[in-house]
């Protein structure tokens, strides 16, 4: 018999909310970074440029710190329900990895944004002011958000690769459930 699938996070595996918000983060982390290699292997295009405007990344990162932040409250409001973490090193490094990913999704956006605003160029989306013109540049956040965003976001791409890694390391080497919780296979839900 099939156990149902649950909305919420159980001991045994992540619930339908969890995955989702899971789900589209890894998509979102994935695009803004796809894009941007492009643009580093290839160059600015039209045909490029056309596909970058399905999901611009000024749009995608504000987008990603707010999935972010829904899934740090999502996992806040679960906590005595989820799933537990590995026992000894193994489960502290992932903790470690998960917290930091997390962090990362915060600063590494808020830190273009204010990058943006210390312009003083404004910024529009949408139709939506963000940011009003003022022509006033603040130089020290321009500097530190120019000398953070950058290397923080590779910093980022390490840790989410290392999670990929780790997860495929777990079935296809160690065989184990651990990323059955979050993708629901049988061994983890017990199907």
């Amino acid at each position: 018999m099939r156990p149902e699938r649950t909305f919420r996070d159980t001991p045994a595996a992540y619930g339908r909310a969890t995955r989702a918000l899971h789900a589209v983060t890894a998509a979102l982390v994935l695009w803004q970074f796809s894009i941007v290699a492009l643009y580093k292997i290839f160059g600015e295009s039209p045909g490029l440029n056309a596909v970058a405007s399905f999901g611009p990344h000024g749009y995608v990162g504000l987008v990603i710190p707010a999935f972010a932040l829904a899934r740090i409250l999502w996992a806040l409001g679960n906590a005595g329900r989820r799933p537990a973490l590995r026992p000894g090193v193994a489960g502290a490094l992932a903790g470690a990895a998960h917290k930091t990913m997390y962090a990362l999704m915060l600063i590494v956006p808020t830190l273009a944004v204010a990058r943006v605003w210390a312009k003083g160029e404004g910024w529009t989306i949408g139709g939506v002011e963000i940011f009003a013109v003022t022509g006033t540049t603040v130089p020290f956040v321009v500097a530190l958000a120019d000398a953070l965003h950058g290397p923080l976001s590779w910093v980022l791409l390490a840790i989410v690769g290392g999670h990929a890694a780790a997860a495929l390391a777990h079935s296809l080497v160690w065989r184990d459930d651990l990323a059955g919780r979050m993708f629901g296979t049988p061994a983890a839900s017990g199907r």
